[in-house]
């Protein structure tokens, strides 16, 4: 008997420890006259046992109730601690992206500004670059059409004044040459008349004579004849001389108003030459001085733009370093900050952890 109780109650035991905590015992009880339960039906099955058998399944019913109670309540505590250290990661991940979100926004904002000023930089330097140039080449026009212009100018004053010169040369020696054949031609007509009036006079004289010495023949017939003869002869060689010593000197005149006009020709055209080539040589000499003054102005503007250039290179890398370090010193405060947060993050998680392990430990 004591051996078959034995038995129902380990089956009670193992129907109970095989039975899920959620699903509820299948119990059917049969109590006697003063209450004591004597039967049971578990599972479809009939046990009959005592009052100590049915007080030792009581208890393990309780103790089994309690079980499931306190491993729901772990399950249910369990739950919740993974809930809260999943939202404290989610969080530390959170703010760990905001860090880093602000880190990189940072970043961000420091690098454009940087690219900003390298790009202001850029332009101002190369807007000065272009203001420079242009000046200079402004400059450099200006000076070049001032020397063109002056050059032109010069030209024209020179060309002016030979044309002027060598027609006021020309003129006078027209106007000299043309005197000069008039003078020559009224000496000509002059003489020419007087020899015609020489001539005339003469004719006349010898006609008188001749018909004088006519009447006068059949006295003096022959000696008249031979001095009138004698007297025409010796007016012709007069004549005749005249006339050579007169076509000589008339002769020797125009040579002489040749040669005069000649020398003041070759005279006019040697000072009109000197001063064309005095011009040159003025105008040669204001070319040179005006480029080397040009060549001066710009060599002056190339190194001004060059000391201008450098000056804002250095400028630009000044700023370039005083940002870079601006950038790495805001970049290096971010990442202590991040560090920090973490480390702080991280003991507070393991002390979380400790306090709920002791109060495991505890429980």
């Amino acid at each position: 008997m004591a051996e078959e109780t034995e038995l129902q109650k380990q089956k009670a035991k193992n129907l109970v420890a095989d039975q899920d905590y959620y699903t509820p015992t299948q119990t059917v009880t049969q109590t006697d006259a003063e209450g004591n339960k004597k039967e049971y039906t578990i599972g479809g099955t009939l046990y009959k046992v005592d009052q100590e058998t049915t007080n030792q399944l009581v208890l393990d019913e309780a103790a089994a109730a309690q079980t499931r109670l306190n491993m729901k309540q772990a399950s249910e505590e369990d739950v919740y601690l993974k809930t809260q250290f999943t939202n404290q990661e989610m969080i530390a991940a959170d703010a760990a992206s905001n860090l880093k979100k602000l880190e990189y926004e940072s970043i961000g904002a420091q690098d454009r500004k940087t690219e900003g000023i390298k790009g202001f930089e850029r332009r101002k330097a190369l807007e000065t670059e272009g203001i420079e140039q242009r000046a200079t080449a402004e400059t450099v026009g200006e000076q070049t059409r001032k020397t063109e212009g002056e050059k032109g100018k010069q030209e024209r004053l020179t060309q002016k004044e030979g044309l002027s010169e060598s027609g006021k040369q020309a003129r006078e020696t027209q106007a000299e040459r043309y005197a000069g054949e008039r003078g020559l031609e009224e000496t000509k007509g002059s003489e020419a008349r007087l020899l015609t009036a020489a001539t005339g006079e003469e004719a006349r004289e010898t006609q008188a004579e001749r018909y004088a010495g006519e009447r006068g023949l059949v006295e003096t017939g022959g000696e008249q004849q031979r001095e009138t003869q004698a007297e025409k002869y010796a007016g012709e060689r007069g004549l005749a001389t005249t006339v050579a010593s007169e076509a000589r000197e008339t002769q020797a005149e125009r040579y002489a108003g040749e040669r005069g006009l000649v020398e003041t020709g070759g005279e006019q055209q040697r000072e009109t030459q000197a001063e064309k080539y005095a011009g040159e040589r003025g105008l040669v000499g204001t070319k040179g001085s005006e480029e080397r003054l040009t060549q001066a102005e710009r060599y002056a503007g190339e190194r001004g733009l060059i000391g201008e250039g450098g000056k804002q290179t250095r400028l630009t890398r000044e700023t370039e370093g005083e940002q870079a370090r601006k950038l790495e010193e805001t970049r290096g405060g971010q990442t202590r900050k991040t560090d920090m947060q973490r480390e702080s993050f991280r003991r507070y998680k393991e002390d979380r952890d400790y306090s709920q392990a002791r109060g495991a430990v505890r429980a």
